[in-house]
């Protein structure tokens, strides 16, 4: 795609002095008050590539049919534009000069990449060639003119679907068939002679396109290795046999079956030909044994290396807790002797308790009963024996004795129980790590077996699984760097049947469009249009084939929305959602439909089939038609050769929401075309620098003088 790289711009409406502007980064902007030149720059442009196409009525612009080229203010007036245009993907550059001579008349050149200098008719020539693009298609998808698109801000819905043909650059088609609907037989006898003279036009035109591609064909087929003689419908049905022949020997070979593969009798048929040898082709890389065979090796070799990391892992994880397990079942053996002291320990000390609790609860109620008032303190309670000082003598036994002894003997109980509390800890730690230690052991077992089964034989005590996995690896990596080799040769076989079945469809490419040339020759040739150059005063025996070509002009203009439609649809419903963001809209459906007269109308139904256009607000409707404008920009249905757009004051009726969304939308259309943004809107500028991610180029349009032109930095 060709985009911009210099603009040198003198004495072209608001210019006087020369002004030269570069476009070095994706992102150009133009920013500056009304009446500064911002607008001339970029007409300065589209008058240099299409000259007076996009002057006057036939461009169905008003503000256009009364434009003046040259500056008023020069005088003589001297007008020169000079554009250089550079192809991103090969890196050529085209210069294109226009200079203006009369409102009729300018001059042309045009230098091509190896310096070759084209001028005036050669030039234009050479220029529709490599650009392949109208001034109508250009207005479609590459210069946003206010004035293109204001109508579609309008509820009227045919000035609206005049509007959206224009946009999508159909407005020749809508504008025959109004004509012919409106035509007044007797008073626009006389136009027909100028109208047919139109028609012969395009029919040359067609011509010239059709053997244009023809060539690139041709040499096309010169590059593949087709000789001149191959060229022909022969030529395409013996490659066709060829390739059957090849298929049905490929198959043999690696014993498939091909499917019933039947060339045709004309080659018109191949397509179905060459789509079924393309899917045998397809299924014969994925099925031959040979790759099934590297699918299986492939698929053995990730399970023998999982096996083999799996077998590693379990190994250590088994190793590991062995080692703990022996540590444990050493230190377990000693404690089970402890454990038997201990019990011995704490069954004694509970006995010799016991008897000291017994002998000291007797001491301690008499002790008790010899305190109580009016009791004779010598006489025992027991044994009723007198006895002098017998309380003292029993406070001082207990305290002496048996309080002592029960607190040194409980001491020694609770010590042998919180040992023995210890040793059972110890003893459910070791059975945990017991069971961790035997389903370590039985995993690595498992493995092992699992090992066994993939390698087809039994994995002994004596056995290294880790070794026989990685021989069992090499034998399986041998066999893949055998069979990669013959699986290539194969794979070649069928890149070099592919190659046949390309050069049979470049020969059906070359016969379809020398079919399609013959058909516009013929009509050069037939009747009906020998009848109409010889009977263009008979308008009455003409009607019906004016209805005819309504008819064709209709389905052709149906045709060509379609396609554009289709292919721009999606795009501008992303796009319109995201600059709007109008909630009572989740989905945006563009439609088209045929009315009664053969016209294109377009509708725009929301989500549940409505019509949306009567809710939109102003804002929401220039956000639909900035939408349709790059959504066709960005789409592949138009076939632009040209890589950048050109926006002039886009910002109309926008919101701030609406702005900061659109500039979101620029900044994803940078990712395939430069964008050059006219605008004298504050907001959007500010927008456009702090947010449009790729570099930019500002220049500031100041002060504007009759004598010097616009000021820019």
């Amino acid at each position: 795609m060709m985009v911009l790289k210099t603009l040198k711009v003198r004495g072209f409406r608001a210019y006087t002095e020369e002004k030269e502007f570069t476009f070095d980064n994706p992102a150009i902007f133009l920013f500056g008050e009304n009446h500064r030149g911002k607008s001339s720059t970029l007409n300065a442009i589209e008058w240099c590539v299409f000259g007076n196409e996009c002057i006057g009525e036939k461009t169905m612009i008003p503000e256009r049919k009364h434009w003046e080229i040259p500056n008023r203010n020069i005088q003589p007036p001297i007008v020169l534009v000079e554009v250089e245009l550079k192809d991103k993907e090969t890196g050529d550059e085209l210069t294109i000069t226009r200079k203006w001579v009369s409102a009729r008349k300018n001059e042309l050149k045009v230098i091509l990449r190896d310096g070759e200098l084209l001028r005036g008719e050669e030039a234009q020539e050479k220029l529709a060639q490599l650009l392949k693009s109208s001034f109508r298609d250009f207005l479609t998808t590459v210069y946003q003119h206010q004035e293109a698109i204001r109508a579609i801000l309008t509820q009227d819905p045919r000035e609206r679907n005049e509007a959206i043909d224009r946009l999508l650059g159909l407005s020749d088609y809508r504008n025959i068939l109004r004509g012919i609907e409106v035509a007044k037989l007797g008073t626009e006898q006389r136009k027909m002679g100028g109208g047919f003279d139109n028609f012969v036009g395009a029919i040359d035109a067609v011509l010239r396109s059709r053997e244009n591609d023809l060539k690139d064909k041709r040499v096309k087929a010169v590059e593949k290795g087709l000789k001149k003689d191959r060229l022909c419908e022969k030529g395409a049905l013996g490659i066709a046999s060829e390739v059957k022949d090849q298929l049905l020997k490929f198959a043999s070979e690696v014993n498939l079956s091909l499917a019933e593969l039947q060339v045709p009798e004309q080659w018109r048929d191949l397509n179905g030909f060459q789509g079924t040898a393309d899917g045998e082709i397809k299924r014969f890389r994925s099925e031959m044994p040979d790759v099934k065979k590297q699918e299986d090796l492939f698929k053995r070799s990730a399970k023998i290396t999982a096996l083999k990391e799996k077998y590693k892992q379990k190994e250590k994880d088994w190793n590991i807790i062995k080692n703990e397990f022996d540590v444990k079942e050493k230190e377990t053996k000693k404690l089970l002797e402890e454990q038997k002291e201990v019990v011995n320990k704490i069954n004694e000390k509970e006995k010799q308790l016991s008897e000291a609790s017994a002998k000291g609860a007797v001491i301690t109620k008499a002790r008790d009963y010899l305190r109580l008032e009016g009791i004779d303190k010598n006489i025992c309670p027991v044994c009723e024996t007198k006895k002098p000082d017998l309380l003292d003598q029993v406070e001082k036994k207990w305290t002496e004795k048996y309080e002592k002894l029960v607190g040194v003997v409980q001491d020694e109980l609770n010590d042998f129980k919180n040992r023995q509390s210890e040793i059972k800890i110890w003893f459910r730690e070791y059975d945990a790590v017991k069971r961790s230690f035997e389903d370590a052991y039985k995993a690595v077992g498992q493995v092992k077996k699992e090992i066994g089964e993939a390698l087809g034989r039994e994995i002994t005590g004596e056995d290294d699984p880790d070794a026989i996995l990685s021989n069992a690896l090499k034998q399986v990596d041998k066999k893949l760097e055998e069979l990669e080799k013959a699986v290539k040769s194969k794979q070649e076989n069928l890149d070099e049947i592919t190659s046949s079945l390309g050069k049979m469809q470049l020969i059906v490419d070359i016969l379809s469009l020398e079919e399609k040339k013959r058909i516009v020759e013929q009509i050069q040739q037939s009747s009906e249009y020998l009848r109409l150059e010889e009977l263009k005063d008979q308008m009455a025996m003409m009607v019906d084939d004016i209805e005819k070509i309504k008819e064709a002009i209709s389905e052709a203009s149906r045709e060509a929305a379609e396609q554009r439609v289709s292919a721009a649809g999606r795009v501008i419903d992303n796009y319109f959602h995201r600059i709007a963001n109008n909630p009572s809209i989740s989905k945006i459906a563009f439609t088209l439909k045929v009315d009664s007269r053969g016209l294109n109308s377009y509708v725009f139904e929301d989500q549940n089939g409505r019509d949306i256009t009567p809710i939109l607000s102003q804002g929401d409707l220039n956000a639909l038609a900035l939408s349709i404008f790059l959504g066709m920009a960005h789409s592949e249905g138009t076939n632009q050769p040209f890589g950048f757009v050109m926006l002039d004051d886009p910002s109309q009726s926008l919101g701030a929401e609406h702005k900061e969304k659109l500039v979101e939308v620029l900044d994803e259309v940078l990712d395939e075309r430069m964008v050059i943004l006219s605008s004298m809107d504050k907001e959007l500028q500010d927008l456009a620098l702090s947010k449009i991610t790729k570099a930019k180029t500002k220049y500031t349009f100041s002060d504007w003088t009759p004598e010097k032109g616009p000021e820019v930095k």
